[in-house]
């Protein structure tokens, strides 16, 4: 019955001023207080616009491959996978992915994976299969300008830049959470310079969130329940855990300098900052963490448990992150 329903800127560890724009120097941290519980803390998210229709000639959204093809519609968490059922589950994803059939093999996946670490499973390398099968099916859907996803439709004016688009969409959207990043993604753009006046480009309208499942060891950006794409990550090392919780992407930073508390700032070319080429800092209720999303100088660290907190990536895919994650965007950690 499985079936039916998969188908710190900074010091790690220490708190951190709460930066208010998408980029700034560096932020100087103090000495840590007692931290809050992040577990029952409810971080805002702003949502897409009740209604809001998709591009003309396309879905509102991806089509339902819930049950593969038994058509029930159960949530991939109600039900405890069996490892077969998995097996059976990935062979069907691969099938579709052959079949040209991307939307509903991002489905399956998504959910196969999603389930699997509900159910405390932690097979990483079951995961990093349906992690390369998801991101060739979500090439030729979510981030494909053809692809069936919820989207409004806007056309470059003379003089338009995306930051201005995104203004301009926001508002009148004021409830929609996106980032130019997302936009040069979602419409295979060069560079967020390679527009022209008169070309059409969609702007998706669902809200990327995160989900981080601490015991797998793996990060999920996602649109609903639907992983657009998925990150191996290091995490919290023994006595520094990563703590559960509900946070919101705060301040955003390009090469970093890290600020260890009782230290001089360290560099970010300094071989001895480990924070990598990008920073993504967690708010919780408005406040900043000493928490957040960080690269490495050292990849051999992604999969273990070794950081002072926080969620380590390789460079090449938090920057990745660092683009298409919009501030304010919700980040949801799971033990």
């Amino acid at each position: 019955m499985f079936l039916a329903s998969l188908l710190m800127l900074g010091s790690c560890g220490s708190e951190a001023e709460a930066g208010s724009g998408e980029t700034s120097g560096f932020l100087r941290f103090e000495q840590p207080e007692s931290a809050p519980d992040a577990t029952a803390a409810g971080a805002e998210s702003a949502a897409a616009a009740p209604g809001e229709a998709a591009a003309e000639g396309t879905a509102t959204s991806a089509p339902d491959a819930g049950s593969l093809g038994t058509g029930s519609t159960t949530s991939a968490t109600a039900t405890p996978a069996a490892v077969g059922d998995e097996g059976l589950a990935e062979q069907r994803a691969s099938e579709l992915l052959q079949a040209g059939a991307y939307a509903e093999a991002a489905g399956v996946l998504s959910r196969l994976m999603l389930a699997h670490v509900d159910a405390g499973r932690d097979d990483r390398a079951a995961l990093a299969r349906w992690a390369a099968l998801l991101a060739e099916a979500q090439t030729h859907h979510r981030w494909n300008p053809k692809g069936a996803w919820p989207a409004i439709e806007v056309t470059v004016q003379s003089g338009d830049s995306l930051i201005a688009i995104r203004k301009r969409t926001l508002e009148g959207r004021p409830g929609l959470l996106l980032c130019t990043g997302e936009i040069v993604r979602a419409n295979r753009l060069a560079s967020s310079t390679a527009i022209r006046p008169g070309a059409s480009l969609r702007l998706p309208t669902q809200t990327p969130s995160m989900r981080v499942d601490l015991s797998a060891m793996w990060a999920f950006y996602c649109f609903g329940d639907e992983i657009a794409a998925a990150f191996e990550v290091g995490v919290g090392r023994e006595g520094s855990e990563t703590r559960p919780g509900v946070y919101t992407i705060g301040t955003k930073q390009e090469n970093p300098m890290w600020s260890p508390v009782g230290r001089e700032p360290v560099a970010f070319d300094d071989p001895q900052n480990p924070l990598g080429t990008r920073w993504l800092a967690w708010n919780l209720e408005g406040r900043g963490t000493s928490l957040g999303f960080h690269g490495t100088n050292d990849p051999s660290s992604v999969g273990q448990r070794v950081s002072e907190g926080c969620i380590r990536m390789r460079n090449a895919e938090v920057e990745q992150l660092f683009e298409i994650l919009p501030m304010g965007a919700e980040v949801r950690v799971q033990p």
